[in-house]
């Protein structure tokens, strides 16, 4: 139903064999990545060829991606973005592409009227804003005509603290909600939820009422039938309605976001960076980024189910107390490793898959 791929663990900069943020989303519309750190490519190929040695029925290749979206343009969660599209024009690909970033206003009327040109310190926009950014790919060759394919290269103006429905929805069956974080530049977390699921239908009832296979065939689309006077409602033959399944990968930001507890529905997994343990909960402030503990207080307030760990510092070089200390206040917590596969079923069964020598596999 939803798999989510977490190719990058690591904060700033590669540490601990960790490598930085990018992750691939596998939905009923096509697959996405959210955030395009430094050689991601490379990591989707690696990903992908362990899976093709294994057993598992899963895949998570570039040419599945349908759309990228960006939670904020430091370089750590966007420098592996032209390599990849010219790797793509190289490929052959031919589908267009959607490439998603929050922004600010300001931002977007600096890089109009100033083209081309880095904001000083006096404009009030930060020379990572990716209205900036977008501006310089593009000079450096990363247009359409550049590549062969079509790119829909998407600002959202980040205003307001609440969740929205993204303006744009580049896959079918999937809504993408755009989640307000700090972080000192423009920057969110994403939604992606699929749709609700109509409930099972009732053959076994059906097939008690001796209906021609045209009449089953009726009630099965969503039409009602009328037999011997009596109209046969073809919700009575439907089991109850499936709920959207949903995850969030949320990218850098502080603790006490509002936006955690205005979701739209409850989350089944919550990717969430912990840079910090609660023991530099200050400099975690000063940093604009997450201890373990604001990571479980974003998963409590969302009603999330299972909590992801993700984004250490270098210094952390165990995983597990980052996840120790998430469980205190959030006993669904788990630290990620790079490679790790969260699947979320049609039913919300949350599996995880550890690449090691081999795939672990974990209910969790």
């Amino acid at each position: 139903m939803l798999e989510l791929h977490v190719l990058g663990t690591s904060s700033a900069r590669f540490a601990h064999n960790r490598a930085v943020s990018g992750s691939f989303v596998m939905t009923p519309g096509g697959g996405l990545l959210v955030d395009c750190g430094e050689g991601l490519q490379q990591r989707l190929l690696n990903q992908n060829s362990a899976l093709k040695k294994s057993e598992l029925q899963i895949r998570c290749r570039m040419a599945k991606v349908r759309a990228i979206l960006f939670t904020h343009g430091h370089l750590d969660h966007c420098w592996g973005l032209l390599p990849m599209l010219h790797t793509m024009a190289l490929e052959g690909r031919t589908e267009p592409l959607t490439i998603i970033a929050p922004t600010s206003q300001k931002a977007i009327d600096w890089s109009i009227n100033y083209p081309s040109k880095t904001p000083h310190v006096e404009s009030g926009v930060d020379s990572t804003d990716l209205a900036i950014l977008f501006q310089q790919w593009q000079s450096l060759g990363a247009k359409d005509e550049a590549f062969g394919f079509d790119i829909d290269w998407v600002l959202l103006p980040i205003e307001e603290e609440s969740p929205f429905s993204c303006p744009i929805q580049p896959l079918k069956g999937v809504e993408l909600t755009v989640v307000p974080t700090i972080h000192g530049v423009p920057s969110c977390a994403w939604m992606v939820a699929t749709e609700s699921g109509i409930g099972k239908f009732d053959r076994e009832k059906v097939d008690l009422l001796n209906l021609t296979t045209e009449q089953i065939a009726t009630l099965a689309d969503g039409d009602d039938v009328e037999l011997d006077g009596t109209v046969l409602r073809a919700d009575d033959f439907r089991g109850s309605e499936k709920p959207p399944r949903s995850l969030i990968i949320s990218g850098d930001t502080t603790g006490a976001v509002p936006a955690f507890s205005q979701l739209p529905i409850k989350p089944d997994l919550l990717l969430h960076e912990a840079t910090f343990l609660v023991a530099n909960q200050e400099k975690a402030e000063m940093y604009n980024h997450s201890t373990s503990h604001d990571a479980a207080r974003h998963a409590q307030i969302s009603n999330t189910e299972v909590l992801a760990l993700t984004h250490y510092s270098s210094r952390i070089t165990d995983s597990n107390v980052v996840e120790e200390e998430a469980k205190q206040l959030h006993k669904r917590s788990i630290a990620s490793d790079d490679g790790d596969i969260f699947t979320i079923s049609r039913i919300g069964e949350i599996t995880l898959y550890r690449r090691n020598d081999s795939w672990a596999k974990f209910q969790l």
